[in-house]
Order: structure tokens, then sequence, then C-alpha cells
């Protein structure tokens, strides 16, 4: 395979991107000699570029413009959209010798030589890895936890180990975030279960200031604050962990990727978003409210505690350089 196209879902948030990146990785492992291009229709090439595993990446949006962008060299392409038939339509017209796309009853469905079906009660990372594998097949949850570790070996700085990783994110609004009161009362309850030696890493972006300056006032030597560090570190971190707990944000995703044990909070059951597992549990309002500031933290610790007596894939295992 000599030159690859993906056209990516390019939504304005963070997940959106990270989802493809194990599929990303993996076409490099299948083919490390390939020109690997990324095409999306918003301006998001800083979130690939910085990928080593790419190599090009172009913003194009009209039907001309994504024809363009594949070119006739390419071999391999992959449309990660599933609701456009624009896509299909390009593959139409260059048709590329191997044409993988999701199927998802669209005028254009029958153009890719190879399909994955459309669910959307599937986790999206998982669905981009099943696309790719329907040509070649491979693990998912290998491919998950070894690009993350190639991932966090870009790192420049590298936090703390701690045991427990909490990432109370949710940069698409307030109705996507767990109030940080119950993040520090999960904290407690935990200690209790682990041991006071139990250490807690509080991953924070710019629009958690008002938590973060909450945390910081509270002075406890078992928080550590990470805030506005670049994924490769969070990445580290999650590789690290013995258990993440995340709101539906944009570093949940790398905690999934890493396949450690993981409890998503959400104001309501959203399965595209998590990836159910016997070490992964996802946790909402037991009253219907979907409110998620009425996610009980007692209930979100029986969700812990179930997790970690799970057996994980990859426990005791650390990241390829040996500094997880």
């Amino acid at each position: 395979m000599r030159d690859v196209t993906v056209f990516i879902r390019s939504m304005r948030f963070l997940g959106t991107q990270i989802v493809s990146y194990p599929m990303l990785w993996q076409i490099r492992q299948f083919w490390p000699n390939c020109r690997l291009r990324v095409v999306a229709q918003d301006d998001v090439g800083r979130h690939y570029l910085s990928l080593p595993w790419v190599d090009e990446f172009v913003q194009a949006d009209s039907l001309s413009e994504n024809y363009r962008a594949l070119g006739n060299r390419t071999d391999l392409m992959i449309a990660l959209h599933f609701a456009s038939d624009k896509y299909g339509a390009v593959a139409m017209a260059r048709l590329p010798r191997v044409r993988l796309g999701f199927r998802n009853g669209r005028i254009t469905d029958f153009i890719w030589t190879h399909r994955h079906l459309k669910d959307f009660s599937e986790y999206m990372g998982l669905a981009n890895m099943r696309l790719l594998s329907a040509y070649r097949p491979f693990d998912p949850e290998t491919c998950a936890r070894a690009s993350m570790q190639a991932l966090a070996e870009l790192r420049e700085g590298t936090p703390d180990p701690a045991e427990i990783v909490f990432m109370p994110g949710g940069g698409a609004g307030d109705y996507k975030r767990w109030p940080i009161e119950s993040y520090v009362m999960l904290a407690d309850l935990l200690r209790e279960k682990l041991g006071s030696s139990a250490r807690f890493a509080f991953v924070l972006g710019p629009d958690e200031s008002r938590e973060y300056q909450w945390l910081a006032g509270l002075g406890r030597p078992e928080f550590q604050l990470v805030m506005s560090r670049p994924i490769a570190e969070i990445a580290h971190l999650a590789l690290g962990a013995r258990l993440v707990v995340a709101n539906d944000c944009g570093p949940s995703h790398l905690a999934q990727f890493a396949c450690v044990p993981y409890v998503g909070i959400f104001h309501e059951s959203n399965r595209e978003w998590f990836w159910a597992r016997p070490y992964t549990a996802e946790v909402f309002p037991a009253d219907g409210s979907f409110e998620i500031s009425r996610v009980d933290h007692r209930d979100a610790f029986a969700a812990c505690v179930r997790v970690l007596a799970a057996e994980a894939p990859f426990n005791g295992q650390v990241a390829r350089s040996g500094n997880v």
C-alpha cells in the first residue's frame, strides 16, 4: 500500500479527533512506508500533524475539494463519515483499489469494497478500528493500548504517577460536568477502600479554572493538579493508572484507549462515546433526570469497586519505554 487517504469526521471537539488515533496508528503498522493523508472539513490539522504516523493533512469541504484531496494515486481510501453521500460520490469518481466505508443505508453504500455496519450503540473509536479490520483483521484493544504508548512516548514532561486519575472536563457544556465536589467525595471513599497512601491526579483544562482554584484551596497533598497539559502527557498518566474516572470529555478517550479500569460519568447512557468492556462502567442519574449533578458519588464508587475487581487485559504492564 503506497498511498492511504482517510476522511475524518472533524467536529470541533477534541474527542472527535482522538477517536481516530488508534486506527491511524494501525495503518502505519500495516504499511510502514505508505503516505498517510488525513482529510477533514475543519481546520483541525494540528491534531493530526503532531502524530508521527500522519504525513499530510488537507482541509476540504466541498465535493470538488474532496475529489482533489483524494487524488488519483490513492490505493486505500477510508471514509469515517457515516451520514453523507459526498464521500461515496468521491470514491465513485476516483475508484481507488480498496475503499472502506460504513454501511448506513445510504445510496452510495455499494461503492465500498469493505464495509462495517454503523451501530450507534457502538463506541466510535471501536467502530473506526473495526472498519479498518474489515480489510485486514487486528485486535482493537491491543491496537488501542499500543497507540497510546506511542503517543505517550512523544511527551516532553512527565506528570507524577497516580493510582487514580480523575478527568472532570466537559467542554461541550455544563450538562457533561459532574460537580468537582462529587469527585472529591468519591476520592474520600476510594481512599478508605485503597488506603491512605492512594494518590489522585485531576486532569484539568482551560475551561476548568474554577475547579482548579477550588481544588488548590483544599490543600490536600494526595491531590495532583494536572492543568492544561499536552495529550501525550495525559496518555502517559492514563497508562499508569489503576483506575480512571471521567466525564464525557476529550481526554476520556485517551483513558479508554489505555485499556485500564474506567468509569464514565454521563447525564444519560451514551454507548457511542463509551467503550463497554468487563473492566469499564458507565454511571448516569438513577432517577432518570438527565442531570449529571444528580449522579450520586456512592453509585460512582460502587462502579469503581466493580471495575477494579474485573480483569483488565494489560494489568501490570507498562508502556514500551518502561517509564510508566
